[in-house]
């Protein structure tokens, strides 16, 4: 799992459907419903996306200071249960 800044300014994670199995998930994107090998967590979301909707929510998604608390408690718990590679 790699971390990373969106457009937007929030945290994300490039991922695997199979490190999303240690969280619960299978690999399938949570806003087209569609499997993905590669996809992307997104903390504030609470979601799994895949590279086609990752690219469109970061076109029009917008940043607000008040998910910080809510992100950074995700961002915590997810980095406890996947391993994490060196940050791009």
């Amino acid at each position: 799992m790699l971390k990373f800044r969106t457009r937007q300014g929030y945290i994300a994670y490039q991922c695997t459907a199979s490190e999303t199995t240690l969280l619960g998930g299978i690999g399938v994107c949570d806003d087209c419903g569609e499997f993905s090998e590669t996809g992307f967590l997104v903390p504030v979301l609470n979601h799994y996306m895949c590279p086609r909707c990752f690219e469109d929510w970061q076109n029009r998604g917008h940043y607000y200071p008040e998910d910080i608390p809510i992100e950074q408690r995700r961002a915590a718990y997810y980095e406890s249960i996947i391993p994490m590679e060196e940050e791009i």
